[in-house]
């Protein structure tokens, strides 16, 4: 009978860690604006250059901790200032502390809580209360106060002092092509499609996570705390899969640090020795005789009318001999794009774009044919202003410059 009871129990027990196991803890994003009003002294905020971020201290109903003064970056739209979206499980919650920190992490504006000196100066003094709803952003608009001379007391808080504010800026190159990155055949912008994957970066410091952020193709810029531990870095692509898994100390890690003299950390496929890699932050061409250009691509800015901006994009551009069109020309290339493999003939030269789009190639005098690796296959650019598709040329001691733009054939056929 003992033993009996003994396998109900371990049964019951087995089907309870199986049910907890399954269960996926549902979550919820939670973002802040600053809540400007006609008081000159909060518009000010929007004006200070210097904030470069925000400090968020958020307990739950019961007073535990869930974030202590995280720092979130803060981006400006016009005369607005927001931050980023970070992840927390569905609940109740109160928003504790809300700091905004200058580059070398000085609290230059404060929100004061109730019972302060300064709680009259703002409509809704701290704790703020929230929900979290499962999958929906929810955002908090933020009054603030100028701190000047004031004392951490006048807020309500006991000091300002911050431990953390070490920070460094991490330069990650991401060297990646998602093939089905828009709900589209062309690499154009839809105003109707949506990214229907996206490269993805995890960074731990320890045991700590520090950092979980998409990644753009190019070039990317990331806010690390500086901690005396290993960092683990995992990068995932378009689907999914890993694209890195390292481990770096801080030396190393400041060797990837924001600035024009270091290299960036290159997550994806390292570039081949054939392919010329234009430096970062090439803006002007530094050769005597060759090509050099940029390659974008058109964005919608306004649905209403044809406005566009100018977004720069990473690619190759390959470079061959001008007789190789006549052995591909007489296949209409759908949209501008040629198969890979259409092509016989050996390239004379590969150059890879910065992630400002520009590329720069020594070329010997003569013409060429250019194509752009998409994708879709080989771009070629058919409505240049010589009418000849993909042709330049180059002369003696001078530079040829060459504006690529990446866009939908079809409308000019």
């Amino acid at each position: 009978m003992r033993t009996y009871l003994h396998l109900i129990s371990a049964t019951l027990l087995g089907i309870m860690l199986l049910a907890s196991c399954n269960q996926v803890e549902e979550s919820g994003q939670l973002k802040f604006g600053l809540d400007l009003t006609e008081d000159a002294t909060l518009k000010a905020a929007t004006e200070g250059s210097e904030v470069v971020a925000a400090l968020v201290s958020v307990q739950d109903m019961n007073h535990g901790m869930i974030f202590d003064k995280e720092y979130l970056e803060l981006i400006r739209f016009g005369d607005r200032f927001v931050t980023r979206a970070m992840t927390m499980p569905v609940g109740e919650f109160m928003l504790t502390e809300f700091l905004l920190v200058d580059a070398a992490g000085e609290v230059i504006w404060a929100t004061p809580k109730e019972s302060s000196m300064l709680a009259g100066l703002v409509r809704d003094p701290l704790p703020h209360y929230f929900s979290i709803q499962p999958n929906i952003t929810t955002s908090q608009d933020i009054q603030v106060i100028r701190v000047n001379d004031y004392r951490p007391g006048d807020f309500g808080y006991a000091e300002f002092n911050i431990e953390f504010v070490n920070r460094f800026c991490l330069k990650v190159l991401l060297n990646y092509h998602c093939e089905q990155y828009w709900n589209d055949t062309t690499p154009m912008f839809d105003p109707a499609g949506v990214p229907i994957f996206q490269p993805r970066i995890t960074i731990w410091a320890g045991d700590i996570p520090v950092l979980d952020e998409p990644l753009v193709e190019g070039l990317n810029h990331f806010n690390l705390p500086v901690m005396k531990t290993y960092y683990s870095i995992v990068a995932f692509g378009c689907q999914g899969e890993p694209l890195l898994e390292a481990k770096f100390g801080l030396e190393e890690m400041m060797q990837f640090r924001c600035g024009e003299e270091f290299p960036p950390l290159i997550i994806g496929s390292e570039p081949g020795g054939d392919v010329i890699i234009t430096p970062e932050g090439l803006l002007q061409p530094n050769i005597k005789q060759g090509i050099f250009g940029q390659i974008t691509m058109p964005i919608y800015v306004d649905g209403t009318t044809d406005n566009y901006d100018i977004y720069p994009m990473v690619r190759d551009v390959y470079l061959f001999p001008y007789y190789v069109l006549d052995s591909i020309y007489t296949f209409a290339p759908m949209d501008c794009y040629i198969p890979i493999g259409m092509i016989w003939e050996e390239p004379i030269a590969i150059v890879r774009s910065n992630s400002d789009g520009f590329f720069q190639v020594p070329m010997d005098p003569g013409g060429y044919l250019y194509l752009v690796r998409t994708e879709g296959g080989f771009y070629m650019d058919a409505f240049i202003s010589s009418h000849r598709p993909g042709y330049v040329e180059v002369f003696p001691g001078k530079v040829t410059e060459l504006s690529i733009h990446l866009i939908d054939c079809s409308m000019w056929q």
